[in-house]
Parts: structure tokens; sequence; C-alpha cells
């Protein structure tokens, strides 16, 4: 078996970003072996691209996509300003090999989090945030499918994220019961999925507990500005080119992208 060649498979996902190539897996000693080498591959992928940090996002934070990828927790990726765009957005599907999209709860923070040793309270979490911003997060790779079959890889390409479009940030949303706040994705006009925050973990907040000590786990900040986006509460939707999806978050707002 090849060793694994850390510096040398962040170049290769970096090259593939910039190239739009789209091969099916990363060449022998170049996939990592287990997560602890994803996360640290996906650092280096983070340095090397050298672009302002937007945020984080949380996948797999449903069970049964954590059984597709054959783990027992969730993922975390980082996604950048550049890839971000405010609703309502009109992006080229060419940028995108899946474009797969997720409606999302995004969490801003206004006050920052350093890591330590000492886990994160809830209380602590939930009182440096200063909005929710609603969100659909593009899902998509550098490589030829959604990487079900090799999670070591889709860690690290930065937790398959490829865009987000976000609405507007909301202070006014602590009343709210997430837990059960509807969602509703529509396509062109017409309702293709509905869900709520039990959807992530059972609630989203359960998602910012884990999401905020694996961060300080691995010595990351989460610094002010940046946003922590939950996963999916509407399943995984693939979007068409010429096609208009929206996100209805109620009294949260709506979220809108068209593929062009």
């Amino acid at each position: 078996m090849a060793s694994f060649e850390r510096a040398a498979a962040a170049a290769e996902i970096v090259r593939l970003r910039r190239t739009g190539e789209c091969p099916d897996g990363l060449p022998a000693g170049l996939t990592p072996p287990d997560l602890s080498e994803a996360y640290a591959t996906q650092d280096r992928v983070r340095a090397l691209l050298g672009e302002p940090l937007a945020g984080w996002k949380i996948g797999a934070t449903a069970t049964v996509v954590q059984q597709k990828f054959a783990i027992r927790e969730p993922f975390a990726g980082p996604f950048f300003a550049i890839d971000s765009a405010s609703s309502p957005a009109r992006l080229p599907a060419i940028r995108f090999t899946q474009r797969a999209i997720e409606s999302e709860f995004a969490f801003r923070f206004a006050r920052r989090l350093e890591p330590r040793a000492a886990l994160y309270e809830r209380t602590e979490i939930i009182e440096a945030i200063d909005a929710l911003v609603p969100a659909i997060e593009i899902v998509s790779t550098r490589f030829s499918s959604l990487l079900f079959d090799r999670v070591t890889t889709a860690v690290a390409d930065c937790a398959l994220n490829a865009g987000f479009v976000l609405g507007a940030p909301v202070a006014e949303w602590r009343h709210l019961e997430l837990a059960t706040h509807p969602v509703r994705l529509a396509v062109d006009g017409h309702e293709v999925a509905v869900g709520t925050g039990a959807n992530v973990l059972g609630h989203p907040f359960n998602v910012l507990d884990w999401a905020v000590n694996h961060l300080s786990a691995r010595g990351i900040a989460v610094a002010p500005g940046e946003l922590i986006s939950t996963g999916t509460t509407t399943g995984i939707v693939v979007l068409e080119p010429g096609q208009t999806a929206q996100a209805d978050f109620g009294a949260l707002g709506a979220v809108e992208l068209t593929l062009v």
C-alpha cells in the first residue's frame, strides 16, 4: 500500500478546483487513510487556497446520510466568501458538477470562540450568535460523484461544499422553536420537499454544539462574522440548468437560486 502524501493530496484538490477537471477520485497515495488525515488535508487545502473564510458547513447531520458515508457523527468543512452569494442569486450551472441543493439554518457569530481544552456549553455558543441566516447550500464535489463510498476524500474536499446562497440575516429569531419550524423547498414554483430543524440531529442547536467543539478540538476558532450552517432540513434536491429554487423559511424569509 502506498504511503499517504498529505501535501500532494491537498495540492491535487486545489488543482482540481482551479482546472475544473472531474476524476472519479484521488490517485493512490493521495487518498486520506482516515478522518484525522482527511481533516489535516482539508486544513492544508484551506491554507493553499488562501481565500477569506465565510464560515463552516456541517454535513451528514441526518442518520440516513451518516449511514451512506459509514460514519457515526457529522463532518465539517470550510466555505469561502468567493463561493457565497446573496439571495436572489443567478449562478452558472457549469460551475457545479452535481448541482445538489440543501435548505439550511445558518448562524452568524458576533463573538470569537477560541479553541480550548474545556467543551463549550450551549449557552456560551448561543450567546455568541447575533443572527440566523436562512441559506441554500450547493453541494458539489471536485469529483464525478458525491463520494458516499469515500468519506475521507469527501472531508478533504472541504466536505463537499461548492457554494452558498445566503438570505437576509434575522436578529429576532430566539423566540422561534427551530425543531418544528417548517422549511419548504420549491423548484420552478412546485413544492418538492418540506422539512424542519428536527431533521438536523434533532435540532440545529445540537449541530452547533458538535460543530463548535469539533473546531475547537482541531485548534480552530470561530471568528466574528463567520457562519456555521447546520445541515439540510429538506434533504438533497438536484437543480437543473435553467431552474429556480426557492427555500421558504416562513417568518425568517426566503432564499432563491437560479442556475443559468
